[in-house]
């Protein structure tokens, strides 16, 4: 006899036990198409809402059983009088169904109803329930499966362990609108309430969940019963369970005490140290930032198998899961480089225990509320709890040049927006939520001045933790408080007003700069990423920052604040005869910068006399914002080019990463133009030979991340400027193990496209497919799979590559599609029917929002109307929400006319500075 589930508390357990076990073992269900009431929005209804859950769950993962039971109480209160409670469900198959009253007598029911479009359980009640008529509690027996293969709800992953026995597990991942595929549960953001949680799996399995654990019971037949302790109030998609034979390490800090815990397949047990020390730093680190303790007395820190979790990572209250190569660490073979992965997705997670979590938005149009705050403080508390790390000055590198990137597309949207469906809302997890708004919010830390910024946002924390938030009435109020308070705004000014100016409408600007003496004049416009007109006319209020070498007082804060609606602005600045001025010099604020040319060929005047002068970010910032301009624009590449000049002399990671990311960009669109895509690499490589020379072929023990990164960038542009790399990549053919780390992959990469034949092409390539199933180790298994992407051998690359791209991280599905298409010069047209044969023939789902964003990484290798055509066709059977559609359609659109209107501009100018 399986336990019984939690029923409603006190005297009446036995009585609703009674009651339950006399009532009648199904009631009458009836699809969507006999619905007694249509629905016209995908929003529940507000008649109802839950105050408290009590799951069970009976699983058998632990004999490689799939299918499990459950029972869900939900305890309601009635807002509105109504005869229908409607919550969602999807998925589960419902066995028994009851409604009791506060005294726990039966309520009628007279059935229940599928809207399968809006994932919607209808019960019809056989009498109208009443507001203020106490609460009721919805019992509900069903049962469903994780043997599903979207790697979303409650799903199984596997792993070999060193027998090679197959061991299964269930994993969770319900966010966005995924926990009613695991349960019935009234599944949107904003309704928070608290869960109790049991579960039975195999007495050498662990079961572990949001909250900590308060015993376990032995069961029959090699079974056990964990329960758990009740959570705080919080939203569907963050419960989350995890049932596995996982090994762990854990440290228990003390004042408050917490339990910092990671958990791995058995075979990773010595690669979670440097997890659970990252985890205890950061955590205690963001407790003191934001004057607000961590919520409960543990947190689980879990790797998946990254084949198997499209997600990434997810930040589910108290049980945090990861994909495992971005949160193990090995300290005999890996560097800096792979801390500083830990480190952040670890500060991203963990950022999202306040900001998310504790603070939930109301509904998926304040998404950014989320997603944004957990993208800034993973650099910038991370630079607090790691320091060595140098985490603030990748900002500008990683996710402001993403935002750049996306913000220029006409369709794209702003941060703050409505939609409803499934699809819809999968598509707000893009780069405007995460990378765009964490830049537009690093921006207001820097004008408001950081630690106005802090106190807004510890008021924003204390005021709203309670309850759901939106931007006007906490964020922006909150702000607007602590910016009042310390005078650092203009009296006429709201942070209503110019925050609003920036969620509320979509792109960024340029602002355009002129000089008559010490007066400069300032004009502002929507940055595209192609000639555009702006039908809205966009404008913003603009934090104006500027310094010089007898001046840095506004180095990051605002000189003043530029209007919207404004046709030209203009600020005195006093100069010394022949002294420079730099605008927007930390690049703290998110907009570009363009220079009249006089001021332009100061700028480039000053970068080759001595570069130093200009800061890093605004040397990177220079380049993008004038190459970005020339792309748009089909001219102006002499000047281009006289600009990256200085690179000669550039040894800083930041203006290189930027470099780095449009070279690669370049390569994708002139992939089909053999002289120009020559005379491009020709170019970068000559400018990038001294520094590799400078840094060399071989890592060296304890170097820092952005020396690592700075070798890889400049093997990957130089090394066919340089014969000791050309010796080495060719001497690398020959080697059979596995590479150790990204250097080595990088060389012999570049050995196998360029000195290896056919023949030892396909041998390399059958021997690491071969070798592939059998390699246990996570980070062997990333190289291996780099190094068959790079063989060229298109069949093994199609079937192995294909596959794994939506479930690769960002930067990993990136740099794959680079070596596969650019550099083994496989099909763009193959990849995306591989995909589609993939999905259709297998019958295998993926994760649409991973799905959207694969297809838009392939969008940008994709020039020709074709394979245009057929990745529009694709995207669209396959079910990609309509505005990732919409920003594909824009990229092609772009491609195609970047193409015509700058390879022939382009290859004149590379042609001038090309040193054959």
């Amino acid at each position: 006899m399986k336990p019984q589930p939690k029923a409603p508390s006190g005297g009446v357990l036995l009585l609703a036990v009674l009651l339950a076990l006399a009532a009648p073992t199904s009631i009458e269900s009836r699809s969507a198409s006999g619905l007694e009431r249509a629905f016209d929005s995908f929003r529940l209804p507000n008649s109802t809402v839950p105050t408290h859950y009590s799951l069970y769950l009976d699983t058998d993962i632990h004999a490689g059983i799939f299918d499990y039971t459950g029972n869900v109480q939900i305890r309601i209160n009635i807002l509105e009088a109504t005869s229908q409670i409607v919550l969602h469900s999807k998925r589960n198959v419902i066995t028994q169904l009851h409604l009791r009253n506060s005294a726990g007598l039966e309520v009628p029911v007279k059935g229940f109803e599928f809207d399968e479009e809006k994932e919607f359980l209808v019960i019809n009640i056989g009498t109208v329930l009443q507001p203020g008529s106490g609460s009721y509690t919805l019992d509900i027996d069903f049962t469903n499966s994780i043997d599903r293969s979207d790697q979303s709800g409650f799903y199984v992953s596997s792993y070999q362990d060193d027998q090679g026995v197959t061991r299964y597990l269930g994993l969770t991942q319900f966010e966005s609108v995924d926990a009613r595929t695991s349960f019935p549960c009234y599944d949107e953001p904003g309704i928070k309430t608290t869960y109790d949680i049991q579960i039975v799996c195999g007495i050498d399995y662990h079961a572990r969940s949001n909250a900590p654990m308060l015993g376990i019971q032995l069961l029959p037949d090699g079974k056990k019963l964990s329960t758990f302790a009740t959570t705080p109030r919080m939203q569907t998609y963050l419960v989350a369970w995890l049932v596995s034979d996982f090994v762990y390490e854990r440290e228990v800090l003390k004042d408050p005490q917490l339990a910092v815990t990671s958990w791995a397949e058995p075979s990773a047990a010595n690669r979670l140290s440097y997890s659970v020390d990252a985890s205890t730093r950061f955590i205690r680190a963001m407790e003191e930032y934001f004057g607000e303790k961590y919520t409960m007395n543990k947190i689980d820190n879990v790797a998946i198998k990254s084949s198997d979790y499209a997600a990434g990572a997810m930040e589910n209250w108290g049980l945090v899961t990861y994909a495992d190569n971005t949160i193990l660490f090995d300290p005999a073979s890996q560097g800096e480089n792979q801390q500083v992965q830990v480190v952040t997705i670890v500060g991203h997670e963990y950022t999202h225990q306040f900001f998310g979590n504790l603070l939930a938005p109301k509904w998926w149009s304040y998404l950014w509320l989320n997603e944004g705050f957990a993208r800034l403080y993973q650099y910038y508390v991370g630079s607090i709890s790691h320091p060595e790390l140098n985490l603030r000055e990748r900002f500008v590198s990683g996710p402001q040049q993403n935002a750049f990137t996306s913000d220029g597309s006409p369709t794209i949207r702003p941060m703050t927006y409505y939609t409803e469906t499934r699809s819809g809302i999968s598509g707000l997890f893009d780069r405007i939520a995460y990378d765009k708004s964490a830049s537009v919010l690093r921006m207001f830390s820097y004008a408001l001045g950081e630690q106005v910024f802090q106190k807004g946002l510890r008021y924003y924390i204390q005021q709203n933790k309670a309850s759901g938030v939106v931007q006007d009435t906490d964020l922006f109020a909150s702000l607007e408080q602590a910016a009042k308070e310390e005078a650092v705004l203009p009296v006429t000014l709201s942070m209503f007003d110019i925050f609003g100016s920036w969620s509320n409408q979509a792109g960024v600007p340029e602002v355009h700069v002129r000089r008559e003496g010490n007066e400069f004049f300032f004009t502002q416009k929507r940055s595209y990423t192609a000639p555009q007109e702006d039908p809205l006319g966009s404008s913003w209020w603009i934090p104006i920052s500027y310094t010089t070498s007898s001046n840095n007082l506004y180095e990051t804060r605002p000189a003043f604040w530029m209007p919207p609606g404004t046709s030209e602005v203009s600020h005195t600045i006093p100069l010394a005869e022949g002294e420079l001025v730099q605008f927007n010099p930390l690049s703290t604020g998110y907009y570009k910068v363009i220079y009249e040319p006089a001021l332009l060929d100061e700028m480039i005047e000053q970068l080759n006399k001595d570069h130093r002068v200009i800061k890093p970010p605004a040397r990177a910032r220079l380049i993008d914002d004038t190459l970005k301009a020339a792309f748009r624009d089909g001219d102006n590449y002499e000047t281009v080019f006289k600009l990256m000049n200085y690179l000669r002399q550039e040894t800083d990671y930041v203006p290189w990463a930027i470099v780095s990311q449009n070279h690669k960009q370049l390569q994708a669109l002139l992939r089909h133009e053999q002289q120009a895509r020559w005379l491009l690499d020709t170019f970068m490589a000559q400018l990038a030979h001294p520094l590799l020379e400078r840094h060399g072929l071989e890592p060296r023990k304890g170097e820092s991340a952005t020396t690592t990164e700075l070798r890889l960038m400049a093997i990957e542009m130089a090394c066919s400027a340089s014969e000791a790399c050309k010796d080495k990549a060719r001497a690398s053919v020959a080697e059979n193990q596995v590479p150790r780390n990204p250097t080595e992959v990088a060389i012999r990469c570049i050995g196998i496209q360029r000195q290896a034949d056919l023949q030892q092409r396909q041998q390399l390539s059958t021997k690491l497919a071969r070798m592939l199933p059998e390699l246990q180790d996570t980070f062997s298994r990333l190289y291996a799979n780099q190094l068959l992407t790079c063989s060229g051998d298109e069949e093994l690359v199609l079937q192995t590559l294909v596959s794994k791209l939506p479930t690769m991280s960002e930067a990993d599905r990136a740099e794959s599609l680079h070596q596969a298409i650019l550099n083994s010069g496989i099909s763009v047209k193959k990849v995306i029917q591989q995909i589609d044969s993939e999905l259709r023939q297998r019958k295998i789902q993926v994760n649409q929002s991973a799905l959207a964003r694969t297809l838009e990484d392939i969008a940008g290798y994709v020039t020709g109307e074709s394979e245009a055509k057929l990745l529009m066709s694709i995207a669209s059977q396959l079910g990609v929400s309509s505005s990732a559609m919409e920003d594909m359609e824009q990229q092609l659109q772009a491609n195609h006319r970047w193409v015509l209107r700058n390879v022939g501009p382009l290859t004149v100018a590379l042609s001038e500075v090309v040193v054959v």
